[in-house]
C-alpha cells in the first residue's frame, strides 16, 4: 500500500480506533507509519503516550524488562476481591463439561491474587470433576488431564517474582501496558478484560 493511501485511511479513523492500533495492534507496522499515527495522535489532541504503546509492541524485550513492566500490574489491587495484601500474579484455569456426545473445554486466563487464583483453578477442578467425564470419548480423555492442568497452574499462583501467566500476558498486552503505565485506572482496566 502506497504512504499516501496508508495516510489517508487513518485520517478517516476514529480516535477509539487510532487508539485501538497503537496500542494493542500495531505490530509489525512500517517504520514510516509511526510519523502518521503521530500526526493523527497530535491532530487529534490525543494522548501522547499512545504512540509509544505502538513502539513498544515493535521491540525486542529481555526477561528483566518484562518483569518490569509486569511490576506494574502486580502492584495494582486484585481485579476480584480488591485487597492489595499481596502481588498480583496469573493463572490458566481449563474446565471440561460433557453431554454425552458433546464436550466443551475452555482456558481462561486470569490477573488477581494468589488466594482468588487458588479460588478459580479450584472451581475448575471442581467443575471438571463433576461435568466432565460425561461425554465419550472426549470427556474421559480430556478431565483427567485438564484437572492435572489445574494442579500444575495452581502451584505457580504464589511464586515470589511473576509467573509464566502473567509474563506472557504483559508481553503480549506490553502496547497497553507502555501507553498507561502512569495511569492505574487504565491498567485495571487492562487487566480486568478478556483477552
Amino acid at each position: 500500500m502506497d504512504i499516501k493511501d496508508i495516510e489517508k485511511n487513518y485520517e478517516r479513523m476514529s480516535d477509539n480506533e487510532i487508539i485501538r492500533i497503537a496500542t494493542t495492534n500495531a505490530y509489525g507496522l512500517r517504520p514510516e507509519v509511526f510519523g502518521i499515527i503521530e500526526n493523527e495522535i497530535n491532530k487529534r489532541n490525543l494522548n501522547p503516550d499512545i504512540l509509544k504503546g505502538a513502539i513498544a509492541q515493535n521491540k525486542d524485550y529481555s526477561v528483566e524488562e518484562i518483569e518490569t513492566y509486569s511490576k506494574l500490574l502486580r502492584d495494582l489491587p486484585c481485579p476480584i476481591c480488591e485487597k492489595y495484601e499481596e502481588k498480583l500474579n496469573g493463572t490458566i484455569s481449563h474446565t471440561v463439561k460433557s453431554f454425552i456426545f458433546f464436550t466443551s473445554s475452555e482456558t481462561e486466563l486470569t490477573i488477581a491474587c494468589p488466594d482468588c487464583l487458588d479460588k478459580k483453578n479450584n472451581n475448575a477442578i471442581l467443575s471438571t470433576a463433576l461435568l466432565g467425564w460425561w461425554g465419550i470419548p472426549w470427556g474421559l480423555f480430556k478431565t483427567p488431564v485438564y484437572i492435572y492442568r489445574n494442579f500444575k497452574a495452581k502451584e505457580k499462583n504464589r511464586l515470589e517474582n511473576p509467573n509464566e501467566s502473567l509474563l506472557s500476558y504483559t508481553l503480549g498486552n506490553i502496547g497497553e501496558i507502555e501507553s498507561y503505565k502512569d495511569n492505574k485506572e487504565k491498567l485495571k482496566d487492562i487487566i480486568t478484560t478478556k483477552r
